[in-house]
C-alpha cells in the first residue's frame, strides 16, 4: 500500500533541493499566477516502476487552468512520449486540481507547491506528484 506513495516521494525528494525562487506559492492573493513551472512524475499504481516525467508551466487565473507540458521520461512507453508543448486546460478549487492532458485527466490536490492525486490511462489507475520547479537546476 505504501510502495506507490513511497516512489511519488521518492520522486518528490530529488526536487526538494529547487532554489526557492523557483518554488514560490503557486497563486497569488488575486488567483493569478502566469508560468508556474512544475515537474510530474505519474506511475500505476502499486508499481515500483521508475515514474515517467515530464515539466509543465502552468497558468492560474481565477480556478482556470492553463499551460503546457513536455514529456521529459527516460523509461520508454510514456502516454507523451517525446511529445513538446502539449496543451494542458483544468481547474482550481480550493486545494482541488483537475489537469486535461491530451485524453488524461489528473485529478488530485494542490498544497503549496506540491500536487498529488491519480488519473486513468489506459484502463490503469496511475498516481501523480508534482512539485514547483524546473530540472536541471544543479539542485535535485
Amino acid at each position: 500500500m505504501l510502495r506507490p506513495f513511497f516512489s511519488a516521494a521518492c520522486a518528490i525528494a530529488l526536487l526538494a533541493g529547487l532554489p526557492e525562487a523557483a518554488r514560490a506559492v503557486a497563486v497569488n492573493g488575486n488567483g493569478t499566477a502566469q508560468n508556474v513551472p512544475y515537474v510530474i512524475g505519474f506511475h500505476p499504481l502499486h508499481s515500483s516502476q521508475t515514474p515517467y516525467l515530464g515539466q509543465m508551466h502552468l497558468n492560474f487565473n481565477h480556478g482556470i487552468v492553463s499551460g503546457t507540458y513536455t514529456d521529459m521520461s527516460i523509461r520508454p512507453g510514456s502516454p507523451f512520449a517525446n511529445a513538446h508543448n502539449i496543451p494542458v486546460s483544468g481547474g482550481l478549487s480550493g486545494s482541488q486540481i483537475t489537469l486535461n492532458i491530451r485524453q488524461i485527466t489528473f485529478r488530485g490536490t494542490l498544497t503549496g507547491e506540491k500536487m498529488s492525486g491519480s488519473a486513468t490511462i489506459r484502463g490503469s489507475i496511475y498516481t501523480f506528484a508534482a512539485q514547483q520547479g524546473t530540472p536541471g537546476s544543479g539542485k535535485h
